[in-house]
C-alpha cells in the first residue's frame, strides 16, 4: 500500500512541523498589541456611555436563547466589571500573571458577549475567539513580567502551531467575509451607497463618498481584498504590497465607519506573516537575557494527540459554523438564521417597527405592548428586526402575564421591516401565537415570513 505509506509519512511530517520550535517574537508582539487594544476598548467603553446604554438603561438584555438567566450586574456593577477588564488587559499587555489574567479576561468577555445579543457584531466575536486562543499560548515567555519574575520559563521559541493558528483564523474570517459579499446589493453598490449616504456632509470626503464610481470601487476592492489578502501576505514577493494594502484598507474603514479596535486588531495580525527575525529586529532592539533556551518542545505522545485533536476540532468548528446559513431556506439577511458568527460583515441594514398584541382567550381581554416604552431606539431597532429576539420577547411577555394571573395568554408580533431600504413588509406572521413557539437553531422557522 504505497499510497497509505505516503499518507502516513505526510501526516507525520505535518505533525512534526506543528511542534517545530520557531522564533516567538511575533507572538510576543501580538500579545502587547492585543493587550493594549483590549485596554483601550475597556477605557473607551467606560467613558463613552456604552455601559449605561447597553446594560443599565434597558429593562433587561437579550441573552442568547437558553441563556436568558444571564443578566448584567445591578447598580454600578457593570462599571466595576469593565474597569476590572481594563486592569486585566494591562496585565496581559505586560505579561504579568498572564495565564490568570488572560483566562479571566476571556471569561469576562464571553459573559459580555452572551448577555447582550442585540449589540452583536463580528468584531466582538473575533475578540472572543482570540481571547480564548491566547489563553493557551505561551505568550509570557519573553518581554514579560512573568519571565522576569521566573526566568526559568523564558524562551525565545514557541511551537509552530502557535503562529499558524492565528494565520488560519484570519484566513477563515477573510474568506467567509468575501464569499458573503457575493450578493446583488453588494456588487450593485447599493449597500455601500446606503452607508455613504450618511457621510455626504463629511467636511473632507463628503463629495467623494457620494460618487457612484467611488462606491463601486469600494465594493469591488473590498471583495478582492477579503478574497486575496491572506494569499498575498503568505507569499514573500507580494507581502510588502499586501501590508500596504492592509494599512490603507483598515485605516480607511476606521476613519469612515468608526469600527473601534477592529481595524487595528486586524493590522496586529500582520506580525504573524513576516519573518520572525524581522519582527524581532523592528520591535525589540535589545536582546533579552534567556535563562534557559528552549531548543525543542518535548511533548508526550498523549499530549501531542490532545493538542492535535483540539486544533482539529477548533479548525472544523470554524470552517463549519459559517456554513450554517446554507442549511436554512430564505434570505439570511432577512431571517437572521445562521447570521451570527458567520463573518457576514457590513452587508445589510435593517429598520423597522413593532408592537405586540397580548390576548387572553378566557377573559377576552386584549393588551397592546409597545417595547418602545422600555428600550432606547438602538435596542428597539434590533428587537424589531431580529426574529429570534422577537420570539424571546414574546416568551417574556407570556411569563409576565402569567405572573399577573393570565396563564393562557397568546402573544402576537405586529410590525414591518425594511431590508437595505427596500419596501417594508412584515417580518413575522402576525397570526402565529409566538408564546407557543420554540426556537429551532437548526431548522427554518415557518413563522418568519418569506422575502
Amino acid at each position: 500500500m504505497p499510497f497509505a505509506a505516503d499518507r502516513i509519512l505526510i501526516k507525520k511530517a505535518f505533525t512534526n512541523r506543528l511542534f517545530q520550535p520557531v522564533n516567538i517574537a511575533p507572538l510576543i508582539v501580538f500579545r502587547i498589541f492585543f493587550g493594549f487594544l483590549l485596554f483601550y476598548h475597556a477605557v473607551s467603553t467606560l467613558l463613552n456611555g456604552t455601559i449605561y446604554q447597553n446594560y443599565i438603561a434597558p429593562a433587561f438584555t437579550f441573552a442568547y436563547v437558553g441563556l436568558e438567566f444571564l443578566q448584567p450586574l445591578p447598580g454600578s456593577g457593570m462599571y466595576l466589571y469593565v474597569a476590572f477588564m481594563a486592569l486585566l488587559a494591562l496585565l496581559i499587555m505586560l505579561g504579568a500573571w498572564y495565564r490568570i489574567a488572560m483566562c479571566s479576561y476571556a471569561i469576562l468577555w464571553t459573559y459580555l458577549y452572551l448577555i447582550q445579543k442585540s449589540g452583536y457584531n463580528n468584531h466582538y466575536y473575533l475578540v472572543l475567539l482570540i481571547s480564548w486562543i491566547m489563553v493557551f499560548m505561551p505568550a509570557n515567555r519573553l518581554y514579560a513580567f512573568d519571565a522576569k519574575r521566573n526566568p526559568t520559563i523564558s524562551s525565545a521559541t514557541c511551537p509552530q502551531y502557535c503562529i499558524w493558528i492565528f494565520i488560519f483564523q484570519l484566513a477563515v474570517m477573510y474568506f467567509f467575509a468575501a464569499i458573503s459579499k457575493i450578493t446583488p446589493d453588494w456588487f450593485s453598490g447599493k449597500f455601500i451607497a446606503i452607508q455613504f449616504s450618511r457621510l455626504s456632509e463629511h467636511p473632507v470626503l463628503g463629495l467623494l463618498y457620494g460618487q457612484k464610481w467611488f462606491q463601486l470601487f469600494i465594493c469591488y476592492a473590498g471583495f478582492l481584498f477579503d478574497l486575496l489578502i491572506v494569499p498575498l501576505l503568505l507569499f514573500k514577493k507580494t507581502r510588502n504590497l499586501a501590508f500596504l494594502l492592509s494599512c490603507l484598507f483598515h485605516l480607511f474603514n476606521s476613519y469612515t465607519f468608526k469600527l473601534g479596535i477592529f481595524p487595528y486588531l486586524s493590522l496586529a495580525f500582520l506580525v504573524f506573516f513576516f519573518e520572525a527575525a524581522t519582527i524581532e529586529k523592528i520591535f525589540f532592539k535589545r536582546k533579552p537575557v534567556i535563562h534557559k533556551q528552549v531548543e525543542r518542545f518535548e511533548f508526550s505522545l498523549l499530549k501531542r494527540k490532545l493538542i492535535i485533536t483540539c486544533l482539529g476540532i477548533y479548525a472544523l468548528f470554524q470552517l463549519l459554523l459559517p456554513l450554517r446559513p446554507w442549511i436554512f431556506s430564505g434570505n439570511v439577511f432577512w431571517t437572521e438564521e445562521g447570521y451570527r458568527m458567520s463573518w457576514k460583515m457590513m452587508l445589510r441594514t435593517k429598520s423597522g417597527r413593532i408592537h405586540f398584541k397580548v390576548f387572553d382567550p378566557e377573559s377576552k381581554q386584549t393588551w397592546k405592548e409597545d417595547p418602545g416604552k422600555k428600550f432606547a431606539l438602538a435596542h428597539l431597532r434590533t428587537l424589531a428586526t431580529s426574529p429570534d429576539i422577537i420570539l424571546q420577547y414574546a416568551h417574556r411577555l407570556k411569563k409576565e402575564y402569567t405572573s399577573k394571573g393570565y396563564p393562557k395568554v397568546q402573544v402576537f408580533a405586529i410590525g414591518e421591516v425594511s431590508l437595505n431600504r427596500n419596501t417594508a413588509r412584515p417580518l413575522v406572521d402576525s397570526t402565529v401565537d409566538l408564546a407557543t413557539i420554540k426556537w429551532q437553531p437548526f431548522r427554518h422557522s415557518d413563522w418568519i415570513t418569506a422575502y
